[in-house]
């Protein structure tokens, strides 16, 4: 919530920016519920509990925003010493200070949604293969393979691209019956997209957020040419994922085609999760 970070980056609460939104105790939403729909007389039953929340004025329909300011405001004040304690905590290595001085730098860290998300582009410069010795018939495989994850990655921002379209049109259409939504809910729930392909990768599913950050941000690809030798005779083998180091070992000998790789790199990605 971004009234919470405003608070620990500058100590202050700006009134203006809190809406019922800010609300998490269920006891004062059911409260708010009530007081919108309440008239004069419902209003005066309410009274013990409006006035809990600090407010003292009248309670009369025309002050009804007042009243639902001075709840909102209520549910916020009383989590103020959880942030307190909080910046207290990030004092330590004077990360706290620095907040302060950089208040607009550190708002993604703490308010959600203001992460950039990746595009095709963006994951595919990212890339960095490690191949092998050019002219090698090991290089020729890692290549290709390189070209099947490139193409993949922009196989997916094709289909996030036609998915956004599918659902702004049904938008517009009448409602599909139940056993059809629940289908579709699953289906969305299935499909990787670039942020959760990347998520995989890495451990994270934004585009980094300083530009130097940015700039050091890579993905390495590695390539086993012996994992028969590792495991034995088998039929299947997946990427192996290091999400600290940004690495991933693809297995050669099973991504010979870009129809296998889809099959193998799909059931990595949804199976991870």
């Amino acid at each position: 919530m971004e009234w919470m970070y405003n608070f620990i980056s500058s100590g202050e609460i700006n009134k203006h920016q809190l809406s019922k939104a800010d609300v998490t105790d269920a006891d004062l939403l059911d409260l708010i519920a009530t007081i919108e729909t309440a008239d004069a007389t419902a209003l005066l039953d309410l009274s013990e509990g409006i006035v809990a929340c600090g407010y003292t004025g009248p309670l009369t329909c025309e002050r009804k925003e007042d009243i639902l300011s001075a709840v909102v405001l209520h549910s916020c004040v009383r989590i103020l010493p959880m942030l307190q304690q909080m910046c207290k905590g990030l004092e330590l290595y004077g990360l706290h200070k620095m907040v302060k001085q950089n208040q607009p730098l550190f708002q993604p860290l703490f308010v959600p949604g203001h992460f950039t998300k990746p595009d095709a582009d963006f994951l595919t410069m990212a890339l960095l293969p490690v191949l092998s010795e050019v002219g090698s018939v090991k290089r020729q495989r890692e290549s290709r393979i390189v070209n099947y994850l490139q193409d993949f990655i922009q196989s997916l921002e094709e289909e996030e691209v036609s998915s956004g379209r599918e659902s702004r049109g049904e938008d517009d259409n009448k409602k599909v019956d139940e056993t059809e939504d629940r289908t579709k809910e699953n289906a969305e729930q299935d499909q990787i997209t670039i942020s959760s392909l990347m998520q995989w990768l890495t451990g994270q599913g934004h585009v980094p957020i300083t530009s130097a950050q940015r700039e050091k941000f890579k993905i390495h690809i590695e390539f086993d040419h012996d994992c028969q030798l590792q495991y034995g005779e088998h039929n299947l083998c997946y990427p192996l994922v290091n999400a600290c180091s940004c690495t991933v070992t693809l297995p050669t000998r099973h991504l010979g085609t870009y129809t296998e790789f889809l099959e193998i790199m799909r059931q990595a990605v949804s199976n991870s999760r």
